[in-house]
């Protein structure tokens, strides 16, 4: 029996990270059959760059869904997934097509700064985006690429469009993608007004579509990518609405928090919902379910950093040790390499380690790193549990859910119970619920899409403990920030 025959029908969901793309084959009871992988290289500089090469995204995608679709003769459809804020420039060609496409600027591209909103500009741009005023949106790279003005022909869009348009012809966006533009006018479902300052109008941009809405696969695009001509491609969406659907469905109290490089909370919500503090976007993913939430810029990143500099062979070997440190209440660790977006959305905020003695050692400065990051991620997830409400439990992704011990302090800093989905690809399996809602399947209920394994319960006097040193980061921020 080929692997075909023994799975049956599949939809392949595509994910196209900061990192890789990654495609899995998945069945309709939401199981992962297969999966490939291709990496991608970013390029970052000290100038403020952070790109990707447009053509390495298109040939790493064509291949991961080449790769699977040899594997599987019953391909249903592909849905797309794509990172938050991506950004590339091309110029529109006289059939209306995209021609050639430039660099993939990423959320972390800062070389837009100068061109950044005015605190009156944020706040009532976000009135209508739901998006934090922030160099990773749109605004300040849109007038950035303005300063030696816009040509009418030219054309802006994320990785994921630029793919969608490749594989069928049609410039499309979600309005996930769409929302995390910070461009995209929420309650008049349309491209926000403030373009015109740009010069720019939505005859620039892609048509924003249902994200379960699909077109066929072009005929060309047949041979290379392996699958029947006219499959159906489906929009699908962003990673960070995606992560929350695919590890809680259509749940509202089923909260999701990712630490991976940087770390994310995450709830659904069932209308759009305004942060009157500007803490925290809301993105929808149907017009009566939306996902509030926050990325942050310092998770798994920090100990990557610490593990240099301490001269740690191993960066898990070192977390490992640390948490088998008792916190050393006089030792605080603020881990803000990176600024911080949610909910602090600051860029000149920087790290620092207060307390520091001469008994201090290498095991001692990484766990106060690590109760700095859990009260970070507390932070966040009371910023978008004051506007989604509170959580029943709170399902965990990311590289860190490989450490039990890890597990259980973002646990004990959350306060609520928690577990691991399973599927663990939480990105994937969100766009994958879109693959099979296009093809006519009814959205997922409980337990599906994943079903919860690893359950853990925070510990009081540690959750208590993190309080309190969320509390004392808040104090020491503030009197750095009056310092500088």
């Amino acid at each position: 029996m080929t692997e075909a025959e023994g799975v049956g029908p599949v939809v392949l969901a595509v994910d196209i990270g900061s990192s890789g793309v990654r495609c899995l084959g998945y069945r309709d009871d939401y199981r992962v059959v297969a999966v490939s992988e291709r990496p991608l290289r970013t390029t970052d500089a000290a100038d403020g760059r952070s790109t990707h090469d447009w053509r390495e995204v298109e040939e790493a995608t064509i291949a991961a869904i080449a790769d699977l679709a040899a594997r599987f003769g019953d391909v249903r459809a592909v849905a797309m997934s794509g990172t938050a804020s991506s950004l590339a420039r091309s110029r529109r060609m006289p059939d209306g097509r995209p021609g050639e496409i430039g660099d993939v600027l990423l959320w972390s591209d800062t070389r837009a700064a100068a061109f950044a909103d005015s605190a009156e500009e944020g706040a009532a741009r976000y009135e209508r985006t739901l998006c934090p005023s922030h160099i990773s949106y749109w605004p300040a790279k849109l007038r950035w690429f303005a300063r030696e003005g816009h040509d009418p022909g030219v054309l802006f869009a994320g990785a994921k469009d630029y793919l969608f348009e490749l594989l069928t012809g049609r410039f499309w966006v979600d309005p996930m993608t769409a929302a995390a533009t910070g461009v995209f006018d929420s309650t008049r479902w349309n491209w926000d007004e403030t373009l015109v300052a740009t010069g720019l109008t939505a005859a620039n941009l892609p048509e924003v579509h249902a994200a379960i809405e699909s077109a066929p696969l072009r005929t060309d695009l047949a041979a290379r990518t392996g699958l029947p001509a006219g499959t159906p491609i489906v929009l699908g969406g962003m990673d960070g609405p995606l992560a929350q659907l695919g590890a809680s469905g259509f749940a509202t109290d089923a909260h999701t928090c990712t630490v991976g490089t940087s770390l994310a909370y995450r709830a659904g919500v069932q209308r759009r919902t305004v942060d009157p503090q500007q803490r925290v976007w809301c993105y929808p993913v149907f017009d009566d379910f939306w996902v509030a939430g926050g990325a942050g810029s310092n998770g798994g990143n920090v100990f990557t950093w610490l593990a240099a500099v301490l001269g740690a062979a191993d960066v898990g070997e070192l977390v490992a040790q640390a948490l088998q440190m008792a916190p050393e209440p006089s030792l605080l660790f603020l881990p803000y390499f990176h600024g911080e977006r949610a909910p602090l959305w600051s860029d000149d905020i920087r790290a620092a380690l207060v307390g520091l003695a001469a008994h201090h050692g290498a095991a001692d400065i990484a766990r106060a790193a690590l109760d700095g990051v859990a009260a970070a991620a507390l932070e966040l997830a009371a910023a978008v549990t004051d506007v989604a409400g509170p959580a029943r439990e709170v399902r965990l992704t990311g590289g860190f859910v490989r450490s039990p011990e890890w597990t259980q302090l973002v646990t004990d800093a959350l306060g609520a119970p928690s577990c691991v989905p399973d599927p663990d690809a939480a990105t994937s399996t969100g766009a994958a619920v879109l693959a099979w809602m296009s093809l006519g399947h009814p959205r997922p209920a409980a337990p599906l899409p994943a079903v919860a394994t690893q359950q853990r319960t925070p510990r009081a006097e540690v959750h208590d403990a993190l309080l309190g040193v969320s509390q004392r980061l808040r104090r020491v921020r503030r009197a750095l920030e009056e310092a500088r």
